[in-house]
């Protein structure tokens, strides 16, 4: 009875050390010693010492390995010009962190409601048993991650932040501070939305009548990104295309229209604009136009998790969870690129935040003391905090 006993309490514990990748027990108890590939991460200590940089690799289809040597796994190659964070080096390789793409997966036996629960985790690159392990986690570390749909066995998870890769020192120059990557990463998410926002308002202005469309706003959507962001010349070249296409489908448009016209054929939207309306565009400056396709942008990027909700419903949402901030307002004139406002608020003489706007003229208060119902924006890296303006009194 005794030894019944022994053998039933002893069974789950044998079944959990094999999901829990306990290492005093084989992960497949069936595989040789001599047999076993060996996914034990090579110990990479870091140099708090070591003066970080943002490396630029120079080279095509350039690999990043879990280990400094040729043998290492490779995790995924690198395309030229990429832009990756070096921390340490060690032999002929640099130590650089995880890229922004980059997943990671634990075995979700360890996790409860977000925090790890064992000590020395494994975190793997692959969800498979055999994949290389990267990293470890300590029992109270808190993780977010989403249900592996290839195996929900996993967890997948952002790369832990003392996992590190490997790169042939070969195939890095050094191209700026440690800061660079990250500001390089936020300019190129905003030109990605600029592309997308000046490609769908494209899209919306094309179905209108001739007279209604608007190709200005649309010509300055693109003219934005190519002026503005030559660092990202791929997204330059199709912006210029996207531009190209665009003129082309308008002249075609026009011509039609006129050779409506001259033929006498009633055409629809030849309404003249309301004396409010003409108000409303004689009154908005080219600062506040320029600041449109961001705008358009986010709206998008809101309206997509908000089904048939207009521009106004947007900012009514944004009016809600608005800051009310006073001082006197002036102009920001200093010529700098990414800019998070045309202007500036200063309270008791001290700046405070960057000020845009779309429909507010802020040029009209400059000098004054004014409160404004302003929603939080990027600040591009800037010292203060960006703001939308939405009403000024």
């Amino acid at each position: 009875m005794s030894k019944l006993w022994l053998i039933l309490c002893a069974a789950p514990l044998v079944l959990f050390a094999e999901e829990a990748e306990i290492s005093v027990i084989a992960e497949k108890p069936v595989e040789s010693v001599a047999t076993k590939k060996d996914t034990t991460p090579k110990v990479y200590m870091l140099d708090s010492s070591y003066k970080a940089f943002t490396g630029r690799i120079n080279g095509k289809n350039v690999r990043m390995r879990t280990g400094s040597d040729l043998d290492s796994c490779v995790v995924k190659e690198l395309s030229k010009d990429d832009l990756v964070v070096v921390t340490g080096q060690k032999g002929d390789f640099y130590a650089v962190q995880p890229v922004n793409d980059q997943r990671a997966y634990i075995f979700r036996s360890f996790i409860l409601d977000g925090v790890v629960e064992g000590n020395r985790v494994n975190v793997r690159l692959h969800p498979d048993l055999e994949a290389p392990i990267i990293a470890h986690l300590s029992s109270g570390a808190k993780i977010e991650g989403e249900i592996c749909k290839n195996n929900h066995k996993w967890l997948e998870i952002d790369p832990p932040a003392d996992a590190r890769f490997f790169i042939a020192k070969e195939y890095i120059d050094h191209a700026g501070g440690p800061d660079l990557k990250a500001i390089h990463d936020k300019r190129c998410a905003t030109v990605n939305q600029l592309f997308d926002s000046a490609n769908l308002l494209t899209q919306a202005e094309m179905r209108k009548v001739f007279n209604d469309v608007d190709i200005a706003r649309v010509t300055r959507s693109y003219q934005t990104i190519i002026q503005d962001y030559v660092d990202f010349p791929a997204l330059c070249d199709k912006a210029s295309k996207a531009l190209a296409k665009l003129q082309e489908e308008y002249l075609q448009k026009k011509i039609a229209y006129l050779e409506a016209k001259a033929e006498g054929i009633d055409l629809p939207g030849e309404i003249a604009l309301s004396t409010d309306e003409q108000t409303k565009v004689h009154t908005q400056t080219d600062r506040m136009q320029m600041w449109e396709p961001l705008e358009e942008a986010l709206y998008l990027t809101w309206s997509g998790m908000h089904h048939a909700k207009t521009m106004d419903d947007f900012y009514v949402s944004q009016k809600v969870k608005s800051t009310r901030l006073t001082g006197i307002i002036e102009a920001y004139t200093d010529p700098v690129k990414c800019k998070p406002g045309d202007y500036v608020l200063r309270q008791d003489g001290v700046l405070s935040a960057y000020l845009y706007s779309t429909t507010v003229n802020l040029q009209a208060l400059v000098g004054k003391k004014v409160t404004v119902m302003a929603s939080a924006r990027p600040n591009n890296s800037f010292a203060f905090p960006a703001y939308y303006v939405i009403e000024a009194e």
